[in-house]
């Protein structure tokens, strides 16, 4: 059955240590896009992981073009934030330092506050001015140029890629991994963009063909046309993809999120890892991909629309699972995941709220040991009868859903 089906078999911890010092480590366009938007702690970590394999490292071409492309617009999007940041700090000191409107300060703190924010805006005002002087002088991308020389993929030809986009459209239909989640993206200039997915897996492959050797990819593409999900946990690659890859190059493939392969080289290597640079390498990675599904809403036409009572059950299993794991659950991971299960991101925010309202669920901060900063979190509401329902929680939860409803149809009348 495993010789059949390899794809749904996960490794041991052999078959991991002997694929880890065998392999080829492929990376991803937004394994180095992130480098910008780490704090230069978390970047170094990421940083020194890569020189451990740098002599097995591997960027396939279209990948490597993704990066050099879109590095420009990922540094001016950081620096943007800079000064939304700058604007909303301006903002607050001057509401508090209105002595004719509440809330104010007290005229003697007021110096030390107006104070406190000169240094604040002046700091971010130099990290913004450096920041942008990446544009133009760019350690980041010459730390790249370096560690992917003589290491970057040879472009397909073109009639090669025209075969991949006829296979493309014929995959996206049936919703064959990868890269079908970015059937509806434009072609903005690029006939092959929407094959971006598809033509980087294409290139994995050859590579191990060439190279007659497994490959790990790094990647922090989190969509589930490339990762396996159940209830909000990652498990491993597609099964799909690691059948194909087998098949196609008689090779097992493997994949790593960025905090993973960061953990695991230190692992092998037996050197300390920051855990609050996981934390944020995870913060960082949720953020970004709360980003691109808000694009995907364009195309809402692709998407559910969730009820209340569904969404109820699925933050309950979810928040379970969160407990025995992280020890709580992300709102935008929570979202996210309904996303990955067919349901439109905006309406799932709506019925959130909406829930909220109702007082059945709470969206709170979260800030956990070792994390530099809070984490938007969610949870279901305990109410005093939920009791009753102990062996029956959908019920209990429709219950209650059904008796919140009834409250405020009361409260209308």
């Amino acid at each position: 059955m495993r010789s059949i089906f390899p794809g749904h078999f996960r490794l041991n911890e052999d078959d991991f240590a002997a694929l880890w010092s065998n392999c080829i480590f492929a990376v991803d366009a937004n394994v180095l896009l992130n480098l910008y938007r780490y704090s230069p702690e978390t970047r170094q970590e990421l940083e020194k992981a890569l020189e451990v394999v740098k002599d097995r490292l591997f960027i396939p071409h279209h990948a490597a073009k993704e990066f050099l492309t879109n590095r420009l617009i990922v540094t001016a999007a950081q620096a943007d934030e800079y000064t939304k940041a700058i604007k909303e700090i301006t903002d607050l000191s001057a509401k508090l330092s209105n002595k004719k409107k509440h809330p104010f300060l007290a005229e003697g703190e007021l110096p030390h506050f107006q104070e406190e924010v000169r240094k604040i805006i002046a700091q971010l005002e130099s990290q913004k001015v450096e920041l942008l002087g990446r544009l133009t002088n760019d350690e980041i991308l010459e730390f790249v140029a370096t560690m992917f020389t003589n290491k970057t993929g040879e472009p397909f030809d073109e009639s090669i890629l025209q075969a991949i986009a006829i296979e493309g459209d014929e995959r996206y239909k049936n919703e064959i991994p990868p890269g079908y989640k970015d059937g509806k993206k434009d072609s903005s200039g690029d006939p092959y963009r929407k094959y971006g997915d598809l033509i980087i897996w294409k290139q994995m492959i050859s590579k191990a063909q060439a190279t007659s050797k497994p490959i790990i990819f790094i990647s922090d593409d989190q969509k589930d046309d490339w990762w396996l999900e159940k209830l909000g946990r990652t498990i491993g690659p597609r099964t799909e993809l690691r059948e194909e890859f087998i098949k196609e190059s008689s090779h097992d493939f493997w994949m790593y999120t960025v905090d993973k392969f960061i953990e695991e080289s230190a692992r092998v290597t037996n050197t300390p890892v920051s855990q609050n640079a996981i934390n944020e390498i995870k913060e960082v990675s949720e953020e970004v991909k709360a980003e691109r599904s808000a694009s995907y809403n364009s195309s809402a036409s692709l998407f559910m629309f969730i009820s209340k009572e569904e969404l109820l059950e699925r933050l309950s299993y979810s928040e379970k699972w969160a407990t025995n794991n992280e020890g709580f659950l992300g709102l935008a991971h929570f979202v996210n995941y309904l996303g990955n299960a067919g349901y439109d991101y905006s309406n799932s925010y709506s019925i959130i709220n909406q829930l909220q309202d109702e007082g059945l669920v709470e969206i709170y901060d979260h800030k956990g040991e070792g994390h530099e900063r809070s984490i938007t979190a969610l949870r279901l509401v305990r109410h005093h009868h939920q009791h009753q329902y102990s062996n029956k929680p959908f019920e209990g939860l429709r219950s209650m859903l059904k008796e919140s409803t009834s409250e405020g149809m009361d409260t209308q009348r």
